[in-house]
């Protein structure tokens, strides 16, 4: 068997994410609901990850959110690629609508989550497996750990002032 099919993919969603950035260029108005549920860490894929950093710096600084500024301003940030308008075209193109954005975005918020309580749960295996500390140290910290992955739920919603 080949061993590649033996390791297991990180919970991810790429449909979802590309949803998600087509959303946002097809109707800029919806970014304001999906910042408020995902950040740039929760995508999985670089590229999509490098894409929205660039459209929530550009919401922060309330600038214009459309195929053509975000790809320049993708270069002026130096995380253009030379496939990085026609992968802005194709997210437009594979993207069903934009008025399930906010149902893309917490598709893509719940596949990090899952990434991050791997972690945590690898994290807390190794502290116990070290059998450095004691055990009420080492169940401090995975609650810790649990907690932090809780804390980062975020239910609030940035808006323009």
């Amino acid at each position: 068997m080949d061993e590649e099919l033996l390791v297991k993919q990180p919970p991810q969603s790429l449909e979802a994410e590309q949803a998600v950035l087509g959303s946002i260029l097809i109707d800029s108005r919806c970014v304001a609901d999906i910042v408020g549920i995902v950040s740039p860490e929760d995508f999985y894929l670089k590229q999509n990850r490098q894409i929205f950093e660039t459209i929530y710096t550009m919401f922060n600084f309330s600038q214009t959110i459309d195929p053509v500024t975000v790809l320049n301003k993708m270069k002026e940030l130096g995380v253009y690629q030379d496939n990085s308008r026609d992968y802005i075209l194709q997210l437009m193109e594979i993207t069903p609508t934009a008025a399930n954005a906010a149902r893309y975005a917490g598709i893509v918020r719940e596949k990090a989550m899952l990434r991050g309580l791997a972690q945590a749960a690898t994290d807390i295996s190794e502290t116990v497996h070290s059998e450095v500390g004691t055990a009420a140290e080492m169940l401090e910290s995975a609650e810790k750990k649990i907690y932090a992955l809780r804390k980062g739920e975020r239910n609030d919603s940035l808006e323009h002032i």
